[in-house]
């Protein structure tokens, strides 16, 4: 059985939002490792990724 890594936090290019209550993340996983990206939830990149999973219309 293969564990995953702790993830790796990124900050968004974009809104450069960083860990806190009025932030927002989106997660990702693939071989082995994933990552967890904060976001402003008036970020466009936030809310692309909600379009994107259905989330948002």
């Amino acid at each position: 059985m293969n564990a995953l890594r702790p993830p790796r936090t990124v900050l968004c290019s974009y809104c450069k939002a960083a860990p806190s209550a009025d932030a927002a993340r989106t997660l990702a996983a693939r071989e082995g490792s994933w990552t967890v990206t904060w976001h402003a939830r008036t970020c466009p990149h936030y809310i692309a990724d909600r379009i994107l999973t259905g989330k948002e219309s």
